[in-house]
């Protein structure tokens, strides 16, 4: 199959995939066909003789590569089997562990999981003004190399940010670890001061997608990988919904600008939503006054009008049966489970409905498995399973040894380091001769008790090794029936079943990879539930989004915050809630007219809200009385009107 079959020239697609420019920005709205004009443009590439090592496709998730390289096969393209798409972040790490760049940076890409940080944080507390203080500083140390803002003019570092960055970056090196913020910045840092760099001019061709959610720095890497090629990026300011990670839409909107002679294309037409919903978002994305250009969804007739419906439900309880029971009905009538996504964007309105989901025997799969990582005897276990596969995890080592003490041990982990640093030495082997009497440090005897039960622990795990590979070890850590590891061990197997059992460090890289960013499997069988920023990327015939109130949709900016910032955190909360109702694919065709359900309720516990950090509209013995997210309404005459539940 050629690359043009089917497209017609003249077409938006066409011109994607057909322009020979070196610079190419495309704006694509959700459901306007991106992905398949970017698998044309691959494929014109790779007919033409290109080499697939020489073409870098930068995709959000690992699951768009996947299906970049599926769709390619396919068509039979040429060679398509060798090309490698890839996630900017598994870029980077891959990159960095090079022999020659980890010479060069003298850093080790072993990235910290978010509990992970609580004892670099009690070990840097002591010089600089304690817990808090540091908690703010490390946010504004990643925060100023996600966004370059040390290669601004004029930038001046103080005493105080220079001291905190030199003890942070020197836990960090000892510790032979990164913030997870630091990834990208150090490949930034690297290809910046190495011109000469091979990586520099590895690549004749990169396609970026999704450029509006990369930082400035991430933006930065693509140009530096850019020397000698021609780019394509691809995204939507609209769809911009990563703040938190410091995503820097102004890339996007800027780029032609800043890059000469670029082509400028776009795709309007919505070919995945009914026309009920692309004119519901076009009037709710219309509220947002920040936009350079108002731009506007086509809706395509062929979608026909969809169905759509709006419920609030009197109590939170009350909404969690009601979601329920339209499941179960929507099954009863012929839906496919794989066809049904639930958003929700707190756990205690996920949850309950994973739960009663389960109880009912509907398939279902909730991807919320990060947030079992809160609980602090699943980070224990997660930690134990790094030392396991490497004894020397320096941060994982720090964590258990530091576990169960307020201050994590601070004082005798201090002096433990002092020793290791200045007789080269790791934490591990010194422990051990300490343990068996060959080397006394005051003051550590705590700190050897836990090592010494940590160890047992872990050779625990080693006799059960054995010939049965490391499946018997997440059965120790993350038991069956479990509900408290229930989604980590089911990541843990699908990532063992994609991996040698043999080989322990690769089933931790991916295992760790995702829990941080779970993937949406290509072969759906279950009902889907997850947060509706991870539901970027996929899209369902039956949406249903839940908890659709004021004070978690949108949540209330801090009054203390500049107007101009509280207006901007608003924005963004509706751009992240029009990628939600956009997620809903119409197939009129197949008998799927595309379903969005939006769920809200009236009242919930007071403690379940403040637990939630949900923001009530009033209280009312111990009940928190909750309105309806703002919206519903902005999406104006196209939506239809609420109904009781």
């Amino acid at each position: 199959m050629a690359w043009s079959d089917g497209l017609e020239e003249g077409t938006q697609a066409y011109e994607i995939a057909s322009s020979p420019n070196q610079h190419v920005r495309v704006i694509a709205g959700p459901g306007t066909g991106k992905s398949f004009a970017m698998k044309r443009r691959v494929a014109r590439l790779l007919e033409n003789g290109i080499e697939p090592s020489a073409i870098l496709p930068v995709t959000f998730t690992r699951v768009a590569a996947e299906d970049l390289h599926r769709e390619l096969v396919c068509m039979q393209v040429p060679r398509c089997e060798e090309l490698v798409g890839k996630t900017l972040h598994s870029l980077a790490l891959r990159t960095l562990m090079r022999h020659h760049v980890l010479a060069a940076t003298g850093r080790t890409p072993r990235a910290l999981n978010n509990f992970e940080i609580k004892p670099l944080e009690a070990d840097l507390a002591v010089n600089h003004g304690g817990v808090i203080e540091v908690r703010k500083k490390i946010k504004a140390y990643e925060s100023a190399w996600a966004r370059l803002q040390r290669d601004e003019p004029g930038y001046v570092q103080s005493a105080e940010e220079a001291d905190f960055e030199r003890d942070l970056t020197a836990w960090l090196r000892f510790h032979r670890a990164m913030i997870i913020g630091e990834v990208i910045p150090q490949l930034h840092t690297y290809l910046a001061t190495n011109p000469a760099a091979q990586e520099r001019t590895e690549y004749s061709h990169i396609l970026v997608d999704e450029y509006q959610d990369l930082n400035k720095a991430e933006q930065g890497v693509i140009d530096l990988l850019s020397d000698n090629a021609e780019v394509c990026i691809v995204g939507d300011d609209d769809q911009s919904i990563y703040s938190f990670k410091h995503a820097h839409p102004e890339g996007i909107i800027d780029w032609v600008a800043t890059h000469n002679n670029a082509d400028d294309l776009s795709l309007e037409d919505c070919r995945r939503c009914p026309i009920q919903v692309v004119d519901m978002a076009n009037a709710l994305i219309a509220h947002n006054v920040n936009r350079p250009v108002n731009r506007v969804l086509a809706p395509m007739e062929q979608n026909g009008a969809g169905t759509v419906s709006i419920v609030q439900y009197h109590t939170l309880n009350a909404e969690i049966l009601g979601v329920l029971n339209t499941i179960a009905e929507l099954i009863d009538q012929g839906v496919h489970p794989g066809d049904i996504v639930i958003l929700a964007q707190r756990g205690v309105i996920g949850t309950p409905i994973y739960e009663g989901l389960v109880e009912r025997d509907i398939p279902v799969r909730s991807y919320y498995a990060q947030s079992e990582l809160d609980a602090e005897g699943t980070q224990f276990r997660f930690a134990l399973l790094k030392l396991f596969v490497n004894r020397e995890d320096r941060v994982a080592l720090r964590w258990v040894l530091g576990r169960d003490s307020n201050n994590w041990r601070t004082n005798s982990y201090r002096r433990l380091r002092q020793y290791c640093d200045t007789n080269e030495a790791t934490p591990w082997e010194t422990l051990v001769q300490i343990e068996t009497g060959d080397l006394n440090i005051p003051y550590t005897n705590t700190l050897v008790q836990r090592f010494t039960a940590v160890r047992n622990e872990i050779h625990q795990l080693e006799n059960l090794v054995a010939d049965n590979g490391i499946t018997p070890v997440i059965d120790a850590l993350f038991p069956d029936g479990d509900p408290a590891v229930r989604d980590i061990r089911a990541l843990a197997l699908e990532t063992l079943a994609a991996n040698d059992e043999d080989d322990r460090v690769s089933f931790l890289r991916e295992l760790t990879s995702a829990i941080a960013r779970p993937e949406i499997p290509t072969e759906i069988e279950e009902v889907r539930i997850m947060s509706l920023h991870k539901s970027k990327g996929l899209s369902a015939p039956v949406t249903i989004i839940a908890g659709c109130i004021e004070g978690l949709l949108p949540q209330e900016p801090k009054a203390n915050l500049p107007l101009a910032i509280r207006e901007a955190i608003l924005e963004e909360q509706r751009r992240l809630f029009y990628v939600g109702i956009t997620r809903v694919k119409a197939s009129p065709a197949e008998g799927k007219p595309g379903t969005l359900i939006l769920t809200y309720s009236q009242q919930m516990p007071l403690a379940t809200a403040m637990g939630a950090g949900i923001s009530p509209a009033s209280i009312n013995y111990g009940e928190a009385n909750l309105l309806a997210s703002r919206f519903i309404r902005e999406m104006g005459q196209a939506a239809p009107a609420p109904i009781a539940g």
